[in-house]
């Protein structure tokens, strides 16, 4: 209760994404996208983490401007896939690693609400590993692969350094969410 006070007294003090401006969000997620995703057994929430620079101010039209950053993205994600057709614990561990360039475009219109869409674009790192008691199927691989996302998101900010943000979309998850720090 304490931290949601102090936070909210340090609202006045919010910035909005301005060009020149750098941020990290780490967040984790769920809705998988990659591997054997939520659908199965032994789910375990995504982690990613981004960073981004204000690299132009686009005029919106009267007061209003928009921000145009770029930036890096890396994202984890893990499922487990198990069946029990031979009598025995038998699953499948697929992993995803995502490391990718990603822009945005952030609608400036007001202090504490950034509002942002943007696309992400490299290359997606996958393997999966047979584990269990039965036969092999051979299905043991790794393979690297182009990866291509779009998303939209919004960023609460608390002050000039610090906001929550949550995105929807084709990243590592279908829904992130997490802490943004800002400098």
């Amino acid at each position: 209760m304490t931290v949601m006070i102090v936070l909210a007294g340090t609202a006045s003090m919010a910035q909005a994404f301005e060009k020149g401006n750098s941020a990290i969000n780490l967040g984790i997620g769920i809705g998988n996208t990659g591997g054997f995703g939520t659908y199965y057994s032994g789910f375990l929430p995504s982690a990613s983490a981004s960073y981004e620079y204000g690299i132009v101010e686009i005029p919106m039209g009267s007061e209003l401007t928009g921000v145009i950053s770029a930036g890096g993205y890396l994202g984890w994600s893990a499922s487990k896939y198990g069946y029990d057709s031979w009598g025995n614990d038998d699953y499948y561990i697929t992993t995803n690693f995502i490391i990718a360039v990603r822009g945005n475009y952030h609608f400036i219109f007001h202090d504490q609400f950034d509002p942002y869409a943007g696309i992400a674009l490299g290359g997606n790192i996958e393997a999966a590993k047979w584990k269990g008691d039965g036969p092999d199927p051979d299905i043991d691989y790794a393979e690297t692969t182009p990866y291509g996302g779009a998303y939209a998101g919004a960023r609460w900010n608390f002050n000039e350094n610090f906001a929550v943000y949550a995105e929807v979309g084709w990243l590592i998850s279908v829904l992130n969410a997490g802490v943004t720090f800002k400098f």
